[in-house]
């Protein structure tokens, strides 16, 4: 065939398969959609919707009257975990407190548009927001949402972190998910947010005391918010399949180098800044 002949398409069998398959995909995406909406549009009419929220205004108010959110039994000895207990640590509160003020459809509002809008940054592969969309559709997952659970703003800060690094350190604000704000640790911005709630830590002073002697007197152990763990790690999803990650380039380069045949070219795209493209040498599988 010349040089300026017609480019062979993709054996029909292949295109059709491709084709059945990118269907199935948005099938599987519209009524992951169309069960979170429904989800959530029933709960309004629930007298349990937004529970949690109510019991961490409840919690703010009492902040500010009594110098502590902290109920009483808490303090003082062991108990179990019950309605209206509070164990979010005193920096928690620089969040909580305005909402006494401000309208209370922001509450969802504002953690639900930065994680889409995160997602929708990175421009995933169709496949990746229906791995996404399984993962907000779990009870558990749902549940944060319908009750106004805070997580969900730790699910923004997770999807903020994977566009500009400086929110993950907001996810301190949850302990048990602490081992995930160091995915922006290599970022100078990061260190600089850090800083920043170093510094409004202070100025609640005696409240970590109570803070850590709620946590201390609590059965809670540190499995207790498991089951919200695939709603945390959804938005880092996008992000991966997009191979945005620099760990998730490096193992692309990796993986291209060793399979690539000996006098290949390498992509110019898995070269760094700065370096010319040279050969790349076969590697031998140990």
């Amino acid at each position: 065939m010349s040089a300026g002949g017609p480019v062979a398409g993709p054996p029909p069998r292949a295109s059709f398969a491709a084709t059945l398959l990118r269907g199935l995909l948005v099938v599987a995406l519209g009524l992951e959609v169309l069960w979170i909406v429904v989800v959530l549009a029933g709960s309004l009419q629930n007298p349990s919707f937004g529970l949690d929220y109510r019991w961490h205004m409840d919690a703010a108010r009492r902040l500010l009257d009594t110098g502590t959110p902290y109920l009483p039994w808490q303090l003082t000895g062991p108990y179990v975990i019950g309605d209206g207990a509070i164990l979010y640590p005193p920096i928690a509160f620089a969040l909580f407190v305005p909402f006494l003020w401000l309208p209370a459809v922001l509450w969802w509002a504002v953690p639900m548009a930065v994680t889409v809008i995160a997602m929708v940054w990175h421009r995933p592969p169709l496949w990746a927001w229906v791995v996404t969309g399984a993962l907000f559709c779990l009870d558990k997952s749902l549940n944060v949402y319908v009750f106004g659970n805070p997580s969900m703003w730790i699910v923004a800060a997770v999807a903020a972190g994977t566009v500009s690094a400086w929110p993950f350190a907001l996810i301190l604000v949850k302990p048990t998910f602490a081992p995930l704000a160091l995915l922006g640790i290599r970022r100078r911005s990061w260190w600089v947010a850090l800083a920043a709630m170093a510094g409004v830590s202070l100025v609640f002073g005696q409240m970590w005391l109570d803070w850590i002697a709620v946590v201390r007197y609590s059965d809670v152990s540190l499995l207790y918010n498991v089951p919200t763990l695939p709603l945390i790690l959804a938005p880092l999803v996008p992000w991966v399949a997009s191979g945005r990650p620099e760990p998730v380039r490096r193992v692309v380069r990796w993986l291209r180098a060793w399979s690539a045949p000996a006098g290949a070219v390498a992509d110019p795209q898995d070269v760094p800044d700065g370096q010319p493209a040279t050969t790349v040498r076969a590697r031998t599988p140990r």
